[in-house]
C-alpha cells in the first residue's frame, strides 16, 4: 500500500490527513542527494494525492521548505543546515524527538502538526541512513575487541 493514515494519539484530527508516505521517502531520500529535479517530481505527487486539509497543508508546506532550504546555497541564516552541519547521531535524534513531540501536541494547531510531522519524518529517515552507514564507516566495539583478543586465543 503506497499510502500511510497519519493519526494522533489513535485518533484522526481534523481530517484524513492521508499522505503517500512512499513517495515522500522518495522525495526526502532525492533532497538529501541533492536530486532537484526527482525529488520535485516525488513533490508533485504528494500534492496530487495529499487531501487538502490543513494538517496536509503543513506536512506538504515543510517537504517544499526543506527543499528550499537545501536548494539555497547561502546557510547563513538557515536554522538546519546549520544544525545539521555535524549531523551527528545525538543531532538528529533529538531533533526527531522534538519535532516528534510538536507533531503530537494538540496545543499546536493542525497546520503546525502536519509542519512538524513532516520534518519528524525527515529526522527518521536521517536517523535510518546514519544507522545503515555506521557498521561501514566504524567497526562495532566487540569486533575491535576481538580482533585484539585473535593473536593472544591463537597462541594458546
Amino acid at each position: 500500500m503506497s499510502q500511510k493514515r497519519t493519526k494522533l494519539n489513535g485518533v484522526d484530527s481534523g481530517g484524513p490527513n492521508v499522505i503517500p508516505q512512499v513517495a515522500v521517502n522518495r522525495f526526502l531520500e532525492h533532497v538529501e542527494a541533492r536530486a532537484w529535479t526527482d525529488a520535485e517530481k516525488e513533490l508533485d505527487v504528494i500534492r496530487q494525492k495529499s487531501d487538502n486539509s490543513q494538517w496536509s497543508r503543513g506536512y506538504v508546506k515543510a517537504l517544499e521548505g526543506l527543499m528550499l532550504t537545501y536548494r539555497n546555497n547561502d546557510d547563513k541564516y538557515v536554522f538546519l543546515p546549520r544544525v545539521l552541519a555535524n549531523r551527528t547521531e545525538d543531532t538528529i535524534s533529538n531533533l526527531k524527538k522534538e519535532f516528534s513531540e510538536f507533531a503530537a501536541n494538540e496545543l499546536h494547531g493542525e497546520y503546525d502538526r502536519g509542519y512538524f510531522k513532516a520534518l519528524d519524518d525527515y529526522f527518521t529517515l536521517l536517523g535510518n541512513m546514519k544507522n545503515q552507514r555506521a557498521p561501514v564507516e566504524t567497526p562495532p566495539p566487540e569486533q575491535a575487541t576481538l580482533d585484539q583478543s585473535t593473536p593472544s586465543t591463537g597462541q594458546g
